[in-house]
């Protein structure tokens, strides 16, 4: 006894999505590898980015502390001369 098979043709459009759901994200859509990210590489450049970042504060601040003495030195001085 032969059973005979029904073929069914889906459209890609329906197809698509379930299929993009079993394809792993780790590869591509031809089934090879997919480049893994430069995790260091891009550690690096974070903490570089927070070294940068925490040394132009170190700098304002020490221009600001730079500047409040100054003033300080300006309004002291002629308090002293009028005396």
């Amino acid at each position: 006894m032969m059973i005979a098979r029904i073929t069914t043709i889906i459209p890609a459009e329906v197809l698509s999505p379930v299929i993009s759901d079993l394809i792993d994200s780790a590869t591509d859509q031809k089934g090879d590898a997919m480049a893994k990210s430069h995790y260091q590489f891009n550690k690096r450049q974070k903490e570089l980015a927070k070294k940068k970042k925490k040394e132009e504060k170190r700098q304002r601040k020490l221009e600001n502390k730079a500047v409040k003495t100054d003033e300080t030195e300006k309004d002291t001085s002629p308090s002293m001369e009028e005396q």
